[in-house]
């Protein structure tokens, strides 16, 4: 069966489109704060409020697909730190992690806002601002540890539990620094994660 062309530029005209609004809505995010209401959205993309619901349903479509993209955006901010980070050195893994994440989240603070606040009521299949963005993180910094731990010849199987723990802690201690105390520099939240972390992950592992 033959694919008929129409759809299949039509399909890649909507992603497309969906995409470009999006990048707008971060846009105006950026400019009127977490707070911002369709209209301003609207008028930063230079569309209607109709063309917008077309798109994404309703503001809480719209919110999933920015929370989609800020996930994609940090998934790849800390998949890039990961790859600086000396595997070998465990007691900096901690606060290198913490630092990238950290970054990401002062370099934007409106849009970390928007996602930690989920549109009420939560209509079913909408994104989770918890959603599997730790679970990935996690995954990675797992995949981090166990290779160090392989490198040594201890047993790795400790890694997930590590991994998965210290991307939740951190995205947590984001979370509260963002929605609580917004003024405290980076460094004091990053000197509080390392203090914990860097000390555990050295004293978990055995004497050479």
């Amino acid at each position: 069966m033959s694919t008929d062309g129409r759809a299949t530029r039509w399909d890649e005209h909507r992603v497309t489109r969906r995409r470009e609004l999006v990048a707008d809505a971060l846009r105006a995010i950026r400019a009127h704060g977490a707070d911002v209401g369709m209209d301003d959205i609207a008028a930063q993309a230079g569309v209607s409020k109709t063309v917008l619901y077309r798109h994404f349903g309703d503001r809480a479509g719209l919110y999933a697909a920015v929370v989609d993209k800020v996930h994609a955006n940090i998934h790849e901010g800390m998949t890039a730190a990961l790859q600086l980070t000396d595997a070998a050195d465990m007691g900096r893994l901690a606060t290198d992690i913490a630092d990238a994440y950290l970054r990401l989240v002062e370099r934007d603070p409106e849009i970390y806002r928007f996602v930690l606040v989920r549109p009420a009521p939560g209509p079913a299949g909408v994104i989770d601002p918890a959603g599997a963005l730790p679970d990935v993180i996690g995954a990675h910094v797992a995949q981090a540890i166990a290779e160090h731990l392989d490198g040594r010849g201890i047993d790795s199987a400790v890694a997930s539990t590590w991994g998965h723990g210290l991307a939740g802690f951190v995205r947590a201690a984001a979370d509260h620094w963002m929605a609580s105390e917004p003024d405290t520099p980076r460094d004091v939240v990053l000197e509080r994660i390392t203090r914990l972390f860097t000390p555990a992950f050295v004293g978990a592992l055995p004497l050479e």
